[in-house]
């Protein structure tokens, strides 16, 4: 069998947390329990939150067990009730396998009132073995072994609007890798791999969001343009020093009626002494699925891709996807034969039509195979 990552919903379980403009509403109408019905409008709600909870198999997990979860909720603007505030969202996950494995999330988006500031942040701490592929484009996937390693990671965005959907300010982040496990010879140690027995990483970062979306979380028109930098020193904690450039750019049209073609552009440039965890990588559940996490990893990344949503019937939906990219160290490492393409398509589950929150389930092929993906939320 191909590495191929099995996941499996095991119950499908929603607890909304209804807010409704008018709570002299009698519950009976409001829908059936459990789901938001096809008729709910944004205008009509302000929060809700949701549980999911899955059953998932990997080779390398085996069978896990865990729960995901949004809490999504609208400030009202000053001036006119769910204007101008777009909705902000909390998100969750954690899971814990077979093999002790433990890993959980979280992640905030907030936008205050009348979206004068927003704030983003996430908090992490994981206990979970990895597939070290070795660096470059071009490592092969029959060479890989495997590491363990703890992980406590935070980052806090401050942001102020500047303009209307324009916002700078500045962000932390601090990081810390311990307790490395590694195979007999492993080349992490023998090559002496910067960062291999852990690292502290602490940085300040800069930040620029033009951000036009009509809903962050499952967006079908506007635009997003986002560029930060991240400074890691000594000076204030880090063991090495080194800097990383990111790029991100999503467009979204809308054709027709719920049909919504979506475009998306990343890259990220990293230099000076990166520990391999930092480093830029190709394989995840977003941009380029089709490829195990962190298959690829070097210094440089840029990737694009494409994706088309449209609807099927009652609450499910369809995207089709492609997309190109990979990492490199200088630019004459990018090389046509090298470049990494991914293609596939998937199922959506509207849970909320009033935010467009779906479950998604995608099949993404690559050049070495294809992954299966449960998750909430779209990829971008």
């Amino acid at each position: 069998m191909n590495y191929l990552r099995i996941i499996i919903t095991s119950v499908l379980f929603l607890i909304s947390h209804e807010a409704s403009a008018d709570d002299s509403i009698p519950k009976r109408k409001r829908g059936v329990p459990g789901f938001k019905p096809l008729s709910d409008t944004v205008n009509s709600e302000k929060s809700g939150f949701f549980i999911l909870p899955l059953i998932y198999y990997t080779p390398d997990t085996r069978w896990a067990f865990g729960g995901a979860g949004v809490y999504y909720f609208k400030l009202p603007s000053k001036d006119s009730i769910g204007k101008d505030t777009r909705v902000s969202n909390v998100q969750f996950l954690g899971d814990y396998t077979q093999n002790k494995q433990l890993d959980l999330w979280g992640q905030w988006n907030v936008f205050t009132r009348n979206e004068n500031f927003l704030f983003k942040g996430e908090l992490r701490f994981r206990n979970f073995p990895d597939r070290f592929y070795g660096i470059g484009n071009a490592t092969s996937k029959d060479f890989n072994e495997l590491y363990e390693y703890n992980l406590f990671s935070f980052k806090s965005l401050f942001l102020k609007k500047i303009h209307h959907g324009l916002f700078l300010g500045f962000d932390y982040h601090f990081e810390e890798t311990f307790g490395f496990v590694h195979q007999p010879n492993s080349s992490l140690l023998v090559n002496n791999i910067t960062g291999n027995k852990g690292t502290r990483q602490s940085a300040l970062g800069l930040v620029t969001v033009y951000d036009t979306r009509d809903n962050v979380i499952n967006s079908h028109k506007g635009q997003l343009v986002e560029i930060s930098s991240y400074f890691y020193n000594k000076a204030i904690g880090s063991t090495y020093n080194f800097n990383v450039l990111n790029f991100t750019y999503h467009q979204f049209f809308k054709i027709k009626r719920n049909h919504i073609l979506a475009l998306q552009t990343k890259a990220r440039f990293a230099s000076g002494e990166v520990p391999f965890l930092d480093l830029s990588i190709v394989g995840n559940d977003d941009l380029l699925r089709g490829y195990p996490k962190n298959r690829y990893r070097d210094h440089n990344f840029v990737g694009t891709q494409v994706e088309y949503r449209f609807p099927l019937f009652w609450r499910f939906g369809m995207t089709t996807f492609a997309g190109v990219g990979d990492v490199f160290k200088k630019q004459s490492d990018l090389k046509f034969e090298n470049l990494k393409y991914s293609v596939g398509a998937g199922l959506r589950f509207v849970i909320n039509p009033a935010e467009r929150l779906n479950l998604r389930l995608d099949y993404g092929y690559g050049k070495e195979g294809g992954y299966f993906y449960i998750l909430v939320a779209e990829a971008f």
